[in-house]
């Protein structure tokens, strides 16, 4: 769980600097951010569905 959080925070800052290119200055460093956020809550859910899944399908293949 702690290395999922860790991935977000990793993934914002990644996410975030070209952000700010794009988005210029001020409104930028605003918009950037809000963005980022829901860009890593809709990778975080991605990601744990597959885990998810991976983890359903190998209970089902001991029973």
């Amino acid at each position: 769980m702690f290395i999922t959080f860790l991935q977000m925070g990793l993934d914002n800052e990644v996410q975030l600097i070209p952000l700010l290119y794009l988005l210029n200055a001020v409104d930028g460093v605003i918009y950037g951010q809000v963005l980022t956020d829901y860009i890593a809550v809709i990778l975080s859910t991605i990601i744990w569905k597959q885990y998810q899944n991976s983890i359903t399908k190998e209970k089902d293949s001991v029973k």
